[in-house]
């Protein structure tokens, strides 16, 4: 058994000092033998001198037990609201000078940042929850929506190299937690660009021809055979893209493709309901997959990589063809 904590350090104790005290009661047996002794002298005295004292003393006692309770009476009635109003008028005063003070400082503070709270409040509308300079750094931020999601995962991309085939850390963990969406029967649907216009980015982003393509076989190859994903959830969308962005059911996370450089250095962010941006790219972007230019890819990925020289011919054709003749090639 443990030994108990005895404590040594004086405590303050404001309550009265116990009644069997023996200092009280002989100070309180003084004071009652003292007055019964008066009593009794002042009765004897008169009834020497043959005179009534019943009477005065009864009265001597009546104005003894008189006297305190109407002075505490009185105190109660007439000065003990005044002497809590003297004591409370100092906290009442100091309340009435903080309850300004913060009046103030918030309005100093509202007029101050102003055009912040304006923004924070566009934002909020918005529902943006947070925006990062990279794909990466927005990654590791939306894991925890991916995680949460136990119906569907969608994804938009080009050909999702980064995401599938880099072996940066936050990709890893962003391509381990989906491929376990994948074995745990969440629905995880991926829409790539189609290799016969993967080219037109290629020139964009300073690349060589058929760069692109192979990258999409390979992530098709990847997914069809590594992570068993059902062909039915892959889709080849025959445009470049506009947005790389991944979707779930609460939330979204966004990254623009600019006209000179991959998306995956580019700025991000993530957006969630409530919010507009998330329904507008819900209706307006990801409804892609269901339109005419998205098409199932074909159950063996290496017919596309057949296909790529002739690809990148017919892009090459074209651009030369827009560059000789201009306006026929934009007729």
């Amino acid at each position: 058994m443990e030994p108990q904590a005895i404590r040594t350090d004086p405590v303050l104790d404001n309550r009265p000092a116990h009644s069997g005290s023996g200092t009280q009661k002989l100070v309180y047996l003084l004071l009652l033998s003292i007055g019964l002794t008066l009593i009794a002298v002042g009765a004897y005295i008169r009834w020497l001198e043959n005179h009534k004292w019943l009477p005065e003393v009864c009265i001597a006692l009546g104005v003894a037990i008189a006297a305190p309770g109407a002075l505490s009476y009185l105190y109660r009635k007439y000065m003990l609201e005044e002497i809590k109003l003297e004591l409370q008028k100092p906290a009442l005063d100091f309340k009435e000078a903080a309850v300004g003070m913060m009046g103030m400082a918030i309005a100093e503070v509202t007029s101050t940042y102003r055009v912040e709270l304006e923004l924070l409040r566009s934002a909020q509308r918005a529902g943006i929850r947070g925006v990062y300079a990279s794909r990466g750094e927005a990654l590791q931020a939306f894991m925890g929506a991916m995680e949460a999601e136990r119906h569907e995962i969608m994804i938009v991309g080009s050909s999702l190299r980064g995401l599938l085939q880099e072996y940066d850390n936050e990709y890893e963990r962003a391509r381990e937690l989906l491929k376990r969406k994948v074995a745990d029967r969440v629905r995880v649907r991926l829409l790539l660009t189609h290799p016969v216009v993967a080219d037109l980015r290629a020139r964009q982003e300073d690349r060589n021809l058929k760069d692109i393509g192979r990258e999409i076989v390979e992530s098709l190859t990847l997914l069809l055979k590594d992570w068993k994903v059902s062909p039915t959830h892959l889709r080849l969308y025959v445009g470049t893209p506009t947005v790389f962005a991944i979707k779930t059911g609460d939330a979204m996370l966004l990254n623009t493709y600019p006209y000179m450089k991959e998306a995956v250095a580019s700025p991000c962010m993530i957006v969630a309901r409530p919010g507009y941006i998330y329904d507008r790219y819900l209706d307006d972007h990801f409804r892609a997959w269901n339109s005419a230019m998205a098409i199932e890819p074909p159950a063996d990925p290496a017919e596309l990589l057949r296909q790529l020289d002739r690809y990148a011919e017919q892009v090459t054709l074209l651009l030369a063809s827009v560059s000789q003749h201009p306006s026929d090639a934009l007729a």
